[in-house]
């Protein structure tokens, strides 16, 4: 097991050390979401919780709910949630976010989810168990997340995702079919002048058609990380500058 600390210090987590690891995908669809203490917040896939531990711990929101279908990932996310101090702001519930309790549907403003980004068949599947599930669609594709979100989300709910540009189109379809339009869209670079290699998606349940395609986000300049990023890794709750309610 390993035990890392983020923003400073500002919160620890535990993780497996081999299988599922949380990278900066994670990290930044954190602070893409946009909630605060009035939302209530739904995280579609928690592994070890960092999500939804970085919006309550540094970003203000305090009704969240994450789901994992994992059990030994939702234990450390509850372990994580109990080390952070953030218990009564996050409740980690096991099971499969395509068949929630009946009660929840409807009841949330936010979901935001990193989802597997590989299509089963689309390159090589890690033989380790929890980063395959993770990784590729072996146990939930987008369509399905979509309309999950949109049975979990009020009328005019918003869902906050992050994923890969190749799939694009597949993605905008999805949305499309699980009621939702795209608000607002944000590339990620690795470099100036490198292709995009990830999307941040805003989504409005029942919204209007109209998205805003924001700056590009770069994570690098030369061999240091870009501001924003940088403002990121240190903890700061408006750390990205063009995110935002769509």
């Amino acid at each position: 097991m390993d035990r890392c600390e983020l923003f400073g210090g500002r919160l620890l987590l535990a993780q497996p050390r081999a299988g599922y690891r949380f990278s900066l995908d994670s990290l930044l669809l954190a602070w893409w979401a946009a909630c605060g203490p009035d939302d209530r917040v739904l995280d579609a896939g928690a592994g070890v919780g960092v999500v939804a531990l970085a919006l309550a711990g540094l970003r203000g929101a305090r009704d969240l709910t994450a789901v994992e279908s994992q059990p030994e990932l939702a234990a450390l996310a509850r372990e994580n949630a109990a080390t952070n101090g953030l218990v009564s702001y996050v409740n980690i519930y096991e099971g499969d976010v395509r068949s929630l309790p009946a009660p929840w549907r409807g009841t949330f403003d936010v979901v935001c989810a990193n989802p597997p980004f590989r299509e089963v068949g689309a390159g090589r599947i890690s033989p380790r168990e929890g980063r395959a599930a993770a990784r590729a669609e072996l146990t939930l594709t987008f369509e399905e997340l979509c309309r999950a979100a949109a049975a979990a989300l009020k009328p005019g709910g918003r869902f906050y995702f992050i994923h890969q540009p190749r799939r694009l189109m597949g993605l905008l379809a999805a949305l499309g079919a699980g009621g939702f339009a795209l608000a607002r869209a944000r590339f990620v670079h690795p470099r100036r002048g490198e292709a995009a290699n990830l999307f941040l998606g805003a989504a409005v349940r029942e919204g209007a058609a109209d998205a805003v395609v924001l700056p590009p986000l770069v994570i690098w300049e030369g061999d240091e990380y870009g501001a924003e990023v940088a403002a990121l890794y240190r903890g700061e709750p408006d750390a990205l500058r063009y995110a935002g309610t769509p």
